[in-house]
């Protein structure tokens, strides 16, 4: 019998742009629903973010909305 890890869970699911829930370009929202955490709380995050390191946090940002895919 396979023992079930936490992060076995995540093999599921796709990480990608949510168009539903955006509020810029669907980057935090898809990563708040890959993670299954509210997406205020990946927004608050990249605000801080923004904050102490805004270049670092607006390329990655930018990578993001580059490289993920729209939610299908």
């Amino acid at each position: 019998m396979k023992d079930k890890h936490y992060f076995d869970e995540f093999d599921d699911r796709e990480l990608s742009l949510d168009s539903v829930n955006k509020k810029l370009g669907g980057v935090c929202s898809g990563i708040a629903r890959y993670l299954d955490i509210p997406s205020f709380v990946v927004r608050v995050g990249a605000i801080i973010g923004l904050c102490v390191l805004p270049q670092a946090t607006l390329i990655a940002y930018g990578l993001a909305y580059i490289i993920l895919d729209a939610r299908p």
